[in-house]
């Protein structure tokens, strides 16, 4: 479906997010099963750092990374930073590896939306055939696999494509101004510092038992 200009269009990966359920169930599992079988309550406080790593990971590398798009520009959250970038300082939109965002000074590859691989290009393709539709010019006369409808990396470069043709036919784009244009990363240091707290306390758990 086309974005409307006048929208802000979030996308996510519902593979990704489909991934974070499946961990924090087996994660869940794993602590009731371990709370089952310890007998003192020193273990059970133990089995709660692992637990807590793999809820931590499940949310942060992959619930959490999502596209934002609207009239001013393009949010992506990744793992360990989001980045936003102004239409201005946006030059090129490539899916070759992911869906990446170039800029004159950086590129920034959206964790939300990878490309395809053999399977998933097989499957959009069936599915674009069925319903009749075709890989969407990239204005460059260039066409991957990763563009296709269908796929993550192809229906999130559809919305951001889609955006910026409209804006640059409204004139609400101001060109030449890439070079200049800042583009702003903030790091996820709560995120980052929670992670690897967890992942070391988990370490000296599973160890001290």
């Amino acid at each position: 479906m086309p974005a409307s200009p006048t929208t802000r269009d979030v996308f996510v990966s519902k593979f990704n997010r489909g991934l974070a359920v499946a961990l924090w169930v087996i994660v869940a599992l794993l602590f009731v099963t371990t709370v089952l079988n310890d007998t003192t309550w020193a273990d059970r406080a133990l089995a709660l750092v692992p637990t807590a790593f793999g809820v931590v990971l499940g949310w942060v590398a992959l619930w959490r990374p999502r596209l934002t798009v609207d009239d001013d520009g393009i949010e992506v959250v990744n793992v360990f930073h989001t980045v936003r970038v102004p239409w201005a300082a946006l030059v090129h939109v490539d899916t070759r590896f992911a869906l990446t965002l170039v800029t004159p000074r950086r590129k920034i590859a959206v964790w939300a939306a990878p490309a395809p691989g053999r399977a998933g290009v097989a499957l959009a393709r069936r599915q674009n055939q069925r319903h009749g539709r075709v890989v969407p010019d990239t204005g460059d006369g260039n066409r991957r696999a990763g563009d296709l409808l269908s796929t993550a990396s192809g229906d999130a470069a559809y919305l951001i494509r889609h955006r910026w043709d409209e804006l640059r036919e409204r004139g609400a784009i101001e060109l030449g101004t890439a070079d200049t244009t800042r583009v702003p990363v903030t790091l996820h240091w709560a995120s980052i510092a929670l992670l690897a707290a967890t992942a070391v306390g988990g370490w000296f758990a599973i160890a001290a038992r």
